[in-house]
């Protein structure tokens, strides 16, 4: 079980269960783990399952937009605050958070 937090990009915002997936970042099964993810997010969706912005998902920029919604726009506000070079970002990063096109899955 997940205790429920508050945070802006907190992927449990109320109790929940979590499932984790680890295929310890071994590149030669990368393309079957992916191959894997839509499937399990079709199969967790009618639960309201909320995929981890930062890891391995299937997640477009529109919808972690929808999920994170004013979360997402203060931490935003944040970074351009402190970060408005984008240092501490990378490509995922800036595909998901500031809404350029992510990679099909």
């Amino acid at each position: 079980q997940v205790k429920g937090d508050k945070a802006w990009l907190s992927p449990a915002p109320v109790d929940s269960l979590g499932i984790h997936v680890s295929f310890n970042a071994d590149l030669a099964v990368r393309d079957e783990v992916m191959a894997a993810v839509p499937a399990l997010e079709a199969a967790l969706a009618p639960f309201g399952a909320r995929f981890h912005w930062g890891k391995l998902s299937c997640l477009r920029a529109a919808r972690v937009a929808e999920l994170y919604g004013e979360g997402l726009e203060q931490f935003r506000s944040l970074c351009d605050d402190h970060d408005r070079e984008g240092k501490f970002r990378n490509d995922h990063v800036s595909e998901l958070l500031w809404r350029r096109a992510a990679p099909e899955c």
